[in-house]
């Protein structure tokens, strides 16, 4: 048993974590792909429509419009710019490249055939199918490299924690929003 410990221990845990993750993944879009709804998404849109309210309804419009296809090229292009320009150029391309799970996410639609729910408060239908969420996935892929890159900014740590968190708090936001707006399952955000 204690071999076993120690081998354990001395196992990497990134490519471990990694593995892991890509693993769960999987998984949820299996899950997605059989079943039109997973245990929650039903009850959770209901109760969203019973607090929706005005103001809510155009702060989530408005946290949703980060991830439309034009805002979310534009600001992705003026980060990879911005890094170049400070010469940064290895951070500029793993921002460049992001955007190839983003698309993949979104060709990956078509393959789970999900489709979206039919109590949308936006005032035209979205189009496309459900799952995963592209606004969630481009929050949370440009989000989170925003999050890593802005550990490396010369300012003092409690600014640098304060962006940090308030970048953390637009990813679930966006995410939040597309559920909120009925565009989306929950279970679609969370994939």
């Amino acid at each position: 048993v204690v071999g076993k410990i120690q081998l354990i221990s001395r196992l990497p845990w990134r490519p471990c974590f990694m593995a892991g993750g890509l693993l769960f993944t999987l998984a949820v879009f299996l899950l997605a792909w059989s079943f039109a709804t997973f245990p929650g998404d039903e009850e959770t849109l209901e109760r969203l429509q019973e607090i929706q309210t005005g103001w809510l309804d155009a702060a989530a419009l408005g946290v949703a419009k980060l991830g439309w296809v034009p805002v979310s090229t534009v600001l992705m292009a003026i980060t990879v710019a911005s890094l170049f320009v400070l010469r940064r150029r290895a951070d500029a391309l793993v921002v460049a490249l992001s955007g190839i799970p983003i698309g993949l996410g979104i060709l990956l639609k078509d393959l789970v055939g999900r489709a979206r729910p039919e109590y949308f408060i936006t005032s035209s239908p979205p189009d496309g199918l459900s799952f995963p969420s592209g606004h969630s996935v481009f929050a949370m892929l440009f989000g989170g490299l925003l999050i890593v890159l802005a550990e490396e900014l010369p300012v003092s740590t409690p600014i640098r924690r304060g962006l940090q968190t308030v970048l953390a708090f637009l990813i679930l936001g966006v995410g939040a929003s597309r559920v909120y707006l009925c565009v989306h399952w929950p279970s679609d955000v969370v994939g």
